[in-house]
């Protein structure tokens, strides 16, 4: 006896999130970067395809069971399922407005923001391009003073920058680029969004608020890796990251703007995002590139975290019940079993 379909759809929601939280966290120290990075993706994918009913349940033996253990689970169908089903489609649907509301108060920011046209920008962008192998138009833009330097665009890439960015020295301009490119290079933007929005459909889920945050913070380790791998002086980064950071802390920006940065934009160094203490620390002393024959491992590790995923938004409980007899108990047999006297005999 199945149960019924609304609970099953939390219960694999339950597994799929909870099983790639256990591997994210209890993954060897050696192979956590990839696994951090590539297997939340592919379980906000597979927790997308559950929502929207692309996952086809795997088959599952019918078993027979009690007529009263079938009517208990019809009325818990009937009674609780539908009003749950209601609930969570509520809640889900505000919190998808809400992303959507802060994706058109980001395009409104770019909007009203001015373009940076600059030769010596331009040229620092393109020489950037180059050397992290980046195709396709990117714009700059002046988003006004305080802004924290953030990505935006899903199909019309935008860098913003601060007013004060026009003070910044030839070697700021370059770091900040780079990180801020090296989202557009990652497709971080596309996965960002694939986290909202599953997010959003499992919003009772822990599990998948848990690998939203921890995606978050391995987006922005990748990103500052990248920058040092590209010559940048782990120090002077650190530093220029830390500044920004305590810039974003203050009066200057206003809880718009830091709404903003978690809603459609992936910001260098907001307040309170990207544990940036951490950041930092890593910049300083980097984990130690891994080798051949492990990165090997580890592609084929998170492939089998992938089909194990699938697997677990395709398995099906069911109820099972085993008779001694061919056929089942009756209602009325069960009730009067359940009031016999165990002891007759001691009257």
């Amino acid at each position: 006896m199945n149960l019924p379909a609304f609970h099953d759809w939390l219960f694999r929601s339950i597994i799929v999130a909870g099983a790639a939280s256990a591997c994210v966290l209890l993954c060897p120290a050696g192979w956590r970067v990839r696994v951090r990075q590539v297997v939340p993706v592919v379980a906000f994918a597979v927790l997308i395809a559950l929502g929207a009913g692309l996952v086809r349940p795997l088959p599952t033996l019918e078993v027979k069971a009690p007529a009263i253990l079938s009517a208990w689970a019809a009325a818990a169908s009937e009674g609780v399922a539908p009003g749950l089903v209601r609930m969570f489609a509520i809640v889900a649907a505000l919190l998808l407005a809400r992303t959507a509301a802060g994706a058109f108060a980001v395009a409104r920011l770019v909007r009203r923001s001015l373009p940076l046209r600059s030769r010596p920008w331009r040229k620092l962008l393109a020489e950037c391009q180059r050397t992290l192998g980046l195709c396709g138009d990117v714009r700059l833009m002046l988003a006004g003073p305080g802004f924290v330097p953030s990505a935006t665009g899903l199909f019309r890439r935008t860098v913003l920058l601060p007013d004060e960015a026009a003070d910044w020295t030839h070697a700021q301009r370059r770091l900040v680029l780079l990180h801020e490119l090296g989202h557009f290079r990652r497709g971080d933007l596309w996965t960002h969004a694939l986290g909202q929005i599953a997010c959003a459909v499992h919003w009772f889920n822990p599990f998948v608020w848990m690998l939203h945050r921890h995606l978050a913070v391995e987006r922005e380790f990748a990103c500052d890796a990248l920058v040092v791998a590209r010559g940048a002086t782990p120090v002077d980064y650190a530093t220029l990251l830390w500044k920004m950071g305590v810039a974003a802390q203050g009066p200057q920006i206003s809880g718009r703007k830091t709404r903003l940065s978690s809603a459609a934009c992936l910001a260098m160094a907001a307040p309170g995002r990207g544990k940036l203490e951490q950041r930092v620390r890593r910049i300083l002393a980097p984990v130690r590139e891994a080798g051949r024959w492990l990165r090997v491992a580890d592609a084929t590790l998170c492939g089998c975290v992938a089909l194990m995923l699938v697997a677990c938004a395709s398995f099906k409980p069911v109820i099972v019940r085993a008779f001694l007899g061919t056929d089942p108990w009756s209602t009325e047999e069960i009730s009067a079993r359940l009031a016999a006297d165990p002891f007759p005999g001691e009257q």
